[in-house]
């Protein structure tokens, strides 16, 4: 091995530096399976290390048993690929761009010089990519070490990160279940303090009401207080609902039963108000199966809270179309189509939420009986949903349930929402 020919060798390589890290930049972009480059914003940071690298290789060409040397590209390797870490490398990529300096200084640039120096021949050329060699791999094993211990410290961190993000979920989850037993135990108690002295006021009420003697203009005003307490008692109902509804405790008393006299009946609760205002009610109930296991009063309370709602938006005078139908044998529906001033195509995406209510709606109740609608209908495992096509034209409700094959006879339907 001639030492001098490889000290040579260091400074053509070192002389040469610039035009070696050009080739490696062309060769890297040209490269498919070296993508993480492409985001670099100049090229020093795709270069990094590159450089220093070379200095260090010429050094040990220099001096090829300098531990010095050895331990500056080891040190220079690790920093590599913390930055490699940092840029959002990928490994396999870290050890292509390594790969790449191996093949271009130890053939292209070794070859050139054995060209221009003969005499780097035999041993010589040998120890040279020994040397090379062995620099590019401790510049492989080290970058890439650093790059997995900055991979692992991340890992660590983010499921420590992770860790307390799920210790404040619980802690969270704890403090809202503890929130929603306080809230419904306050439900209950505000529905028993406000409804007991609503009941003495209705049957003081009615009991005046059915007296002859009462002057007319009495009852008129005792009507009105009637209303008013019926009102309030809805509320405190829905209210109730809610709470039972938003903590999954909303319960089902499944019976075989007649959707069709269910509906009929909710129709019988509302016909006054129809009366009032001097609606037309059109009913087809022509479905051959209305046969449904439901829960007789919650669905009567949702036919009689989409009725009450097509009411509430058809003018005096107007008319609601109710007909049920079947589509195949799995299930019955009902649709209720009113002459009202009809639904926005923003308000449609959200009329079944909570206090939701269409502009210009009268100011009673809280714009819950939609939304509680929809959950009574999806827990017996069916669909309610509006249609409209805009303002002045009217909507539609389509209820939608499961029907019953069985032949057992059907209790008469009673009861009230």
């Amino acid at each position: 091995m001639d030492q001098k020919i490889l000290s040579e060798l260091g400074d053509y390589l070192l002389a040469q530096r610039d035009e070696i890290i050009s080739e490696w930049l062309r060769a890297v972009e040209q490269n498919p399976d070296i993508s993480s480059s492409d985001h670099l914003k100049d090229k020093e940071e795709l270069l990094d290390h590159l450089p220093e690298l070379c200095q260090n290789l010429a050094k040990l060409l220099k001096s090829p048993q300098s531990d010095q040397t050895r331990d500056e590209v080891s040190r220079a390797a690790r920093v590599h690929g913390k930055y490699r870490w940092r840029q959002g490398y990928r490994l396999e990529e870290v050890i292509r761009e390594a790969s790449i300096v191996r093949r271009i200084i130890s053939h292209n640039w070794l070859d050139a010089y054995a060209r221009k120096v003969p005499k780097l021949d035999g041993g010589t050329r040998r120890a040279a990519e020994n040397i090379i060699h062995q620099a590019v791999d401790d510049v492989i094993s080290d970058s890439a070490e650093q790059f997995v211990e900055e991979q692992l410290k991340a890992t660590s961190h983010l499921n420590s990160q992770l860790g307390d993000a799920l210790a404040d979920v619980r802690h969270e989850k704890a403090a809202a279940n503890t929130a929603n037993t306080a809230k419904d135990r306050f439900l209950a108690m505000l529905s028993h303090e406000l409804r007991t002295p609503l009941n003495p006021i209705l049957l003081w009420a009615n009991a005046i009401l059915a007296e002859e003697q009462t002057a007319p203009s009495l009852k008129e005003d005792i009507q009105m207080v009637r209303r008013n307490v019926e009102l309030e008692a809805s509320l405190i109902d829905d209210l109730l609902d809610v709470a039972r509804i938003t903590g999954g405790k909303l319960q089902l008393h499944l019976q075989l039963s007649d959707a069709a006299a269910l509906f009929r009946d909710a129709l019988a609760m509302v016909k006054a108000e129809s009366v009032r205002k001097q609606l037309e009610i059109r009913v087809e109930l022509t479905a051959t199966n209305h046969r449904v296991t439901v829960d007789r009063a919650r669905i009567q309370q949702v036919f009689w809270n989409v009725l009450k709602n097509a009411q509430k938006f058809t003018p005096e005078g107007g008319t609601i179309s109710v007909r049920s139908f079947n589509e195949g044998k799995e299930k019955v529906s009902f649709e209720i189509t009113d002459s009202g001033k009809g639904i926005e195509a923003d308000l449609l995406l959200k009329i079944f939420e909570m206090f939701q209510q269409g502009a210009g709606a009268p100011l009673r109740g809280l714009g819950l009986g939609l939304a509680i609608s929809k959950a009574i209908i999806e827990s017996h495992g069916g669909k309610i949903y509006a249609s409209s096509k805009g303002s002045g034209t009217g909507a539609t409700f389509t209820i939608e349930l499961k029907t019953a094959q069985e032949e057992a006879p059907i209790a008469p339907a009673t009861g009230s929402p």
